[in-house]
């Protein structure tokens, strides 16, 4: 049922205990998704076995309890299309063998030629459902870009810098972190120039063309691409950290909600999630950047963190910044008490 429909009968409106079932699945499935990431990495989870559950999982699973996209689903679909018509004829009977060996050869061609028929039938609907879903694929992502036009990165000259009252907690935050540490929007490098001074192996993503290949990088690692394409395409646990400056400001909030989304996905399970955000005082001040008057966004109140990280099953603080313009969220996933952070 969507949230729509559940919200009808009460008014439009979610009640706690739904809010606290939302939050309760959500540490739920992060918690799955951990313990698949230690067994892969542990080698107590090989690649056939892991198939051979999925395979299981999309046979016997009911209609709208599983994730997975339409085009994972035909794969079940390929893998079925083609009929055998070599019927097996162990026994363990005396003399089985033999006469199930006479009766496949005296009817093998009538089935050869009914499974060739029925084999054909099913690759043509193979193939019909892969061009569906092409274009329904295509036609969400032509949705998708009507109804959620890009994010636009805030650049705050007083809040982007490394002498910024928040860079000193996020270089304690992330000392002595083992794995890579993203962080987004990196602009010239300025964090992540900071970082690896301190040891860190990070490295940074900007999405505006020409902040990266205009500046002497150095040995830094600099990519200029989508902030979303980039942790969509990160192996999920990979990094030790995610730093999100000047993102979510000028993000609607389904974009802000999905970056979040990835951005805990690509998180080992000690991983960090540090966001430095603007507040709305900010975003209406004399001196507010340009974007408050061109995006239609507005950023989110302290307050507001509390609330989302509950539901990606994340917890952690908000600190302040001393003018009260801006200030910094630092979010761990929620593991369970067993779990090694």
């Amino acid at each position: 049922m969507t949230e729509e429909a559940r919200g009808a009968g009460t008014g439009g409106t979610t009640t706690g205990d739904e809010e606290a079932d939302r939050s309760y699945l959500a540490r739920v499935r992060a918690e799955i998704d951990d313990e698949v990431r230690r067994r892969r990495a542990s080698g107590d989870l090989p690649p056939q076995m892991e198939s051979e559950l999925e395979q299981l999982f999309l046979q016997h699973a009911p209609l709208g309890s599983t994730r997975q996209e339409l085009h994972e689903v035909l794969r079940l679909v390929d893998a079925a299309a083609f009929i055998d018509p070599v019927v097996p004829v162990a026994s363990s009977r005396p003399g089985g063998t033999a006469i199930k060996k006479g009766v496949r050869s005296l009817n093998f061609w009538y089935l050869r030629f009914i499974t060739h028929q029925v084999s054909k039938f099913t690759t043509a609907t193979s193939r019909s459902l892969h061009i569906l879903d092409q274009q329904l694929s295509e036609l969400a992502a032509k949705i998708e870009a009507l109804e959620v036009p890009p994010s636009v990165v805030v650049d705050v000259d007083w809040a982007h810098r490394t002498d910024a009252w928040w860079v000193p907690a996020v270089v304690g935050e992330l000392e002595g972190i083992r794995r890579r540490v993203l962080h987004a929007a990196c602009g010239d490098g300025w964090l992540v120039q900071l970082l690896a001074a301190t040891g860190v192996d990070s490295y940074g993503v900007d999405p505006r063309p020409g902040r990266v290949a205009g500046q002497e990088l150095g040995d830094l690692d600099l990519r200029e691409e989508s902030v979303l394409g980039h942790l969509d395409a990160v192996e999920p646990g990979a990094l030790g950290a995610v730093v999100l400056t000047g993102v979510m400001e000028g993000s609607g909030h389904g974009e802000r909600r999905r970056l979040l989304e990835r951005a805990t996905m690509a998180l080992a399970p000690d991983g960090v999630l540090l966001v430095h955000c603007l507040t709305p005082a900010a975003w209406e001040a004399t001196d507010a950047p340009a974007e408050a008057d061109i995006v239609q966004a507005r950023p989110y109140r302290p307050t507001t963190w509390p609330h989302l990280l509950g539901e990606m099953a994340m917890s952690g603080e908000v600190i302040a910044g001393p003018l009260g313009r801006d200030y910094l969220v630092v979010a761990r996933r929620d593991l369970p008490p067993s779990a090694p952070r």
